[in-house]
Order: C-alpha cells, then structure tokens, then sequence
C-alpha cells in the first residue's frame, strides 16, 4: 500500500469528517484559500519588519529557519492574503505596511485547518500559522499575542521535559512568533495580532522512513475518489483490527494525555486533527505525533507538583474541571475514537463498542488513579451561548463519560 503525502491526506482525505457538531463544515475562507480547492498553491504575503518594533518569541529554532524568518535587525510577518485585500483598513494591516522595509512571498499550500499553512519546497519543512479573522467551524481564526506567546511558552517547556514521555510521545515544535504590540491599551482583550512558525519535522528526531498520516486521514473519504477504501482498514491488512486500533492508536493517545497532565499539567486536544501518526514502511505506527500547543493548562496540577508557572502568561490557565471533559470525552472521544470504532463495526464481524471503550476506561484509572480529583462526574461540552468575545459557554450534558471511568 502505497500512503499519500502529508499535505495531500491533509487536503483531500478529509471529506465526511466535519460531522462532530452543527458547525464544523463552516467556513469563510475563500474558496482558492480552502483546503480542498484544486488550487495546489498560493503566494503567502511576507513583509521584512523592524525586530525592535515587534514582539519576538523563540523556542529553540534552528538555525536554518531562524535565518529565514529572523535577524538581528529585522523579522518577516506574515499576513494571510484574504486579510490584506478584505481588511485593509485593519490597524495592524496599516502598521504593517508603515514599518514594511522589504518585501517577498512565500509559495504555501492550507493544511486541513485552513490557517496553517505548509511551505512548499521549502527546508527544512514547516509551516506558518497566520491570523485568519474568518470563522472556520465554531470561531473566528484570529492569532492574539497570548495566544502566540503561550504556544511558545508550552514548546519550549514540552521540549526540555520530553525525557518524562514514554518513547512513542512526539510532538510538532512551536519554534518563532512574531506579533505586533498591543495597539489599543484600554481594550478588555489585547487583540494584536501576528504569526507562528511550526517545525513540521517531529521531535525528537528519530532515524528511518516514514509516513505522516493526520488522524482524520484514517476515516476521511478521498476528495476525488469516495470510492477508494478507508485508510485505517489499509494499515489493518490482515491484523487484528481491535488490537490494532487499541494498541497502536487508542490506548498509546490515553497514555500521552494523561502523562502530559500529570507532568505539566497540560490538556491536549487530541481530536482527529490534531493527531498524527508516523507510519513506516511496513505500514506499523511507530510515534504518535501531537500538534498544536494552544492547550489548556490545569493550574491545580501544577501547584499539586510544585511546578513553577513563571514561563507562563494568562492564556488558558484552568481553576476548573470542565475543560477536561471537553477535550478527553469530546474532543478525543466523541470526535476521534467514535470514528474509529464506527469504521471497525462497519469493516468487522464480532464486534462491539464496549469492546473499545472497556480497554480506554481501564488503562485511564490504572495508570492515572486519581483522576476524580480533576475530573467531572460527567460529560460537559460547548453550549450555544457565547460572552461578550464570541466564545461558547461551557454545559454539563449530565452524560456519563463513555472513555473514563
């Protein structure tokens, strides 16, 4: 079997997986800008800007691409092109423009969340992160300055612990942010803007041959033939389908988040969009990759481990526990494994969901016993109400939680 390439499972093996709530096929991007336009590529807008007027943040970046995106004396910022000809007027839009001292572009390609977007042809390989005001599914894709900084603050912090993470753990580095200073000091909300650079190459580095397969990519239809079989049944072959789903994808995610929570206090979202699989060449998952830093980050747990929050901002800082139930019993149980078990009952006799959902709830209390004291009782999730910036409340659903105890 031969497994297509990362940015084309990223563009065209998504169709029939926005299904997770009333708004996840919601888009105001541009069609030439959407993931599954026939368009292979477009220019991304980059303007040379003065360092000293920017707001700079570096997670270790390597050498080659700190050369591409920062000096000593200047930074490049990126503005997606859909901003610059819909919000011209948009006071970072001037402000960029005002410094710009140079300009260039960049031949991109969107990935499945549309914003982020892949260099092509370019090395080492990663992608940039853009501020896209447009809503795509539930929100509008803005990149604030907290937002940004957090996501650096995290890589960087991730980065120095991963000794604590068992060998199948790896993770795409937030490497650079570049924003704009806060331009409207007396607003609720800092809304300046700016862009981040994700290395696309997995850390830690390992040697071999593999294959990078975005977790929807294992249930999603091919854009251009429906017809052609689901990849997760592909890497199944002739395997054993519930030990494979459970050993290599289910149980190896439950082990990652948890050890993430209890080390750092961390709340991944590991959602089918945010996982990724490195498949060899025999077609066995040998890392898990996790990407998109923006995580929530449970306060308590960190103060229960004596772990300093100094390299912290206020971003997603948690007090609460019903963001837990948000991204473990939604966002990676609702949203991900449900496909997962939907496409194995469809493809194989003898089976049933319990024989899923059993497995998860044992190794979820084994390995983290002390769950209840972070926990809901039940499931919570999105409600339709939203606060004064857009942002959905949060409700108890009074379920109980299918993937934990």
């Amino acid at each position: 079997m031969q497994i297509p390439s990362l940015i084309y499972l990223e563009r065209y093996r998504n169709e029939g997986t926005r299904t997770y709530s009333s708004h996840a096929a919601t888009t105001e991007a541009r069609e030439d800008y959407r993931p599954d336009s026939n368009r292979d590529r477009f220019d991304l807008p980059l303007f040379a800007v003065p360092r000293e007027q920017m707001l700079v943040y570096t997670a270790n970046p390597s050498a080659d691409l700190s050369a591409v995106y920062l000096d000593d004396d200047k930074a490049m910022f990126a503005i997606h092109p859909q901003v610059l000809d819909a919000c011209p007027q948009d006071p970072y839009v001037q402000r960029t423009l005002n410094l710009c001292t140079g300009r260039g572009s960049l031949p991109v390609t969107p990935s499945s969340s549309t914003r982020t977007l892949f260099a092509v042809d370019r090395q080492p390989p990663h992608a940039l992160k853009v501020h896209f005001p447009f809503r795509v599914s539930r929100y509008d894709r803005r990149m604030r300055h907290e937002v940004l900084e957090q996501a650096i603050n995290v890589s960087r912090e991730l980065e120095a612990g991963i000794g604590l993470l068992d060998p199948r753990f790896a993770f795409l580095r937030e490497v650079i942010a570049v924003c704009h200073p806060n331009l409207d000091v007396g607003s609720a909300r800092e809304e300046n803007w700016g862009c981040l650079i994700r290395d696309m190459r997995p850390f830690p580095a390992t040697r071999g041959s593999t294959r990078l397969v975005p977790g929807f990519a294992l249930y999603g239809r091919d854009f251009y033939d429906p017809e052609t079989p689901f990849l997760l049944t592909d890497l199944i072959g002739d395997g054993d389908p519930l030990l494979f789903v459970l050993e290599n994808i289910m149980l190896p995610i439950i082990h990652h988040w948890v050890a993430c929570f209890l080390h750092f206090g961390y709340l991944l979202e590991p959602h089918g969009q945010n996982v990724i699989f490195e498949v060899r060449k025999d077609n066995l998952i040998s890392r898990i990759v996790h990407r998109d830093l923006s995580v929530g980050i449970d306060m308590r747990r960190r103060r229960d481990i004596g772990l300093s929050d100094s390299q912290l901002n206020g971003y997603n800082r948690m007090e609460h526990d019903k963001f837990h139930s948000i991204v473990y019993d939604r966002f990676m149980g609702s949203h991900f494994f449900d496909r997962l078990v939907d496409v194995c009952l469809d493809h194989y006799e003898g089976l049933c969901r319990e024989d899923f959902t059993r497995p998860c709830k044992e190794a979820f209390a084994s390995i983290f016993p002390e769950h209840r004291k972070y926990f809901p009782a039940t499931v919570w999730y999105f409600s339709e109400s939203r606060d004064r910036f857009n942002k959905p409340f949060y409700e108890d659903t009074g379920l109980a939680p299918d993937w934990r105890p």
